[in-house]
Parts: C-alpha cells; sequence; structure tokens
C-alpha cells in the first residue's frame, strides 16, 4: 500500500511507500522510549531530592524490609518488656530468698534434643509474625501475674493483708480449668478464664477473702454474679449462682456465704465459675486457692 501526497505548494505528487512507514514507526517508537527513559530519570531524581518513597508491591524487597521494621519495633518493645520483668524478678527472689540469676533474661537457657527424622524448614516471614505476636501477648500476660504476685509478697510481708485463698464452695469437683479448651456452645477453642467448680443447685458459694462487695447483679453471660473487691487490684468473681445473698456496698469477710450455686446465664449446668483479676486481667485461681483446705470458715478480713 502507497500513500500519496498532494500539495498546493509543492510541483508533483509525493508517494510514501512501505518502506517509509517503517523508518517512521522505528522513528516513533524511539523517541517513545526516550520520553520514558527521561520520565524515569526525572522520578528517580526527583524522589531522591524530596526523600518521597514509592508504594512497592507486595513480596519486593522493599515491602519485606518495611516488615522487618515493623518486626525490629517490636523486638524493641519486648526487649524493653523483659528488662520491667528482670525488675520484677529480683523484688520476687528478695522477699521469697530463691536465687533471680537463673531466672534473668540475660541467662541462656540451656536447649539440646535429637535430630528428628522430620525434615527441618524455612521459616516464613508471615510465622516469624505470628510467634512474635504469640510471644509479645506470653509475655504480657506474665508480667500481669508478676505484679500480682510481687503486691501479695509485700503485703504478706507487712502482715496487713490477705490474698484470696479461702475455696469459695464445698464441693471441691472441677469440671474446667483457667485456660484454653473447647467451648461447649460452639465447638471452638476459646480462654476459660476462671475455674468451675460442679455441685448442686442451692449449694453455699463462700467468700474467697474479704473485701467490698462491688457488684451483685445479673449478667447475660455470667448469670447472676457476685464480685468482690479485695484491696491491692485484686478481685474475686462468683457466677451462675441461683441467689445472691450480698448487695453492692456490703462489707464481707473471709468465708462468709455470699450466693448459692446455679446455673444461670450462658451455662450448660449447676456449677460455679469462680475468676481471680488483678488490675481486670484474669489469673489461675489455683495459684491462689488453698485446695487442701475447708471452705466456709468466717472470719475478718485481715486475719
Amino acid at each position: 500500500m502507497n500513500i500519496i501526497l498532494v500539495s498546493n505548494r509543492l510541483s508533483k505528487a509525493v508517494t510514501i511507500g512501505p518502506g517509509h512507514l517503517w523508518v517512521l514507526a522505528g522513528f516513533c517508537g524511539l523517541a517513545l522510549i526516550g520520553l520514558l527513559t527521561l520520565a524515569s530519570w526525572a522520578t528517580y531524581s526527583l524522589t531522591r531530592t524530596l526523600g518521597v518513597t514509592l508504594p512497592t508491591l507486595p513480596g519486593t524487597p522493599a515491602a519485606q524490609q518495611r516488615q522487618i521494621d515493623l518486626l525490629a519495633v517490636r523486638l524493641g518493645q519486648m526487649q524493653a518488656q523483659m528488662v520491667r520483668l528482670d525488675g520484677l524478678t529480683r523484688s520476687v527472689a528478695g522477699k521469697t530468698g530463691i536465687d533471680a540469676k537463673p531466672f534473668l533474661s540475660t541467662a541462656q537457657a540451656p536447649q539440646g534434643g535429637n535430630v528428628s527424622d522430620i525434615p527441618s524448614r524455612a521459616m516464613r516471614l508471615k510465622d516469624l509474625q505470628a510467634m512474635v505476636d504469640s510471644s509479645d501477648r506470653h509475655l504480657a500476660d506474665t508480667i500481669d501475674q508478676y505484679d500480682a504476685i510481687d503486691a501479695i509478697l509485700t503485703q504478706q510481708k507487712l502482715n496487713t493483708w490477705h490474698p484470696p485463698a479461702n475455696l469459695p464452695t464445698s464441693t471441691g469437683l472441677r469440671s474446667s480449668l483457667y485456660g484454653w479448651r473447647i467451648d461447649p456452645f460452639n465447638g471452638r477453642q476459646s480462654f476459660h478464664e476462671g475455674v468451675d467448680f460442679v455441685g448442686d443447685i442451692g449449694t453455699p458459694i463462700y467468700a474467697a477473702a474479704g473485701g467490698t462487695v462491688v457488684r451483685a447483679e445479673h449478667h447475660p453471660e455470667y448469670g447472676n454474679m457476685v464480685e468482690i473487691d479485695h484491696g491491692n487490684g485484686i478481685t474475686s468473681r462468683y457466677a451462675h449462682a441461683s441467689a445472691l445473698l450480698v448487695q453492692e456496698g456490703d462489707a464481707v469477710k473471709t468465708g462468709q456465704k455470699i450466693a448459692l450455686l446455679g446455673s444461670t446465664g450462658r451455662s450448660t449446668g449447676p456449677h460455679l465459675h469462680f475468676e481471680i483479676r488483678y488490675k481486670g486481667v484474669p489469673q489461675n485461681p489455683i495459684y491462689f486457692l488453698h485446695l487442701d483446705a475447708k471452705p466456709g470458715r468466717e472470719t475478718v478480713a485481715a486475719d
């Protein structure tokens, strides 16, 4: 195919053949590449001058570096928490006579074991992120528990306060412990924030320690519930009761009868759901209770 150009200024017509068109296309292509190269250089120069970072696609080295930077920030936070935990370790050790050195973060934890027949695998970035998140949560929970223990030891040393150690019911049969379990309603794994004591409806529920009733009400999940403030950030909860025997604001003694066991609220049967919290954070009640003692010993709060 030929293109014929006719103009009043030209004495004759100009014919452009296929060869001319290829030359023109090549020239336009070179011009386009030049413009793109110039635009790229201008963008690079501008970002370096202004300190602007252009967005990158996930999976590129820059995106991986951002993930590493975030992990580094989390690591710094965890290191600060470890310093605080070391301080609590020394404080608790000083009050109990335990040698703190093996438990400090600077002490290397011995590890070992045989070489498994299962092939090893490389750590993925998202797996590392999940492990850091899990360790961070575990470290925070441990610090909360240490805070509670340190406060208890301090008060015990001064002989001015007793922790909630009295058994809350005469039945020693426990149907569910503190920690992860299968939820009885939806079959999913959920965290159980207390200990469940099985018993008959109407079985007396006793105060684990002296204090002030801060809640005596019906809760959608806890059912009929009593919460007692024992001071120093320690509270105890008694849930699913069939009847409440105290009111908000009442001062109660260790071993005083405060409610009757039932199955109200989110419950599958008669039992007492018992919790101990430090500054609102649930703790394992087994660490506090005198499991070999008899409940119901009514005494003053500071006996």
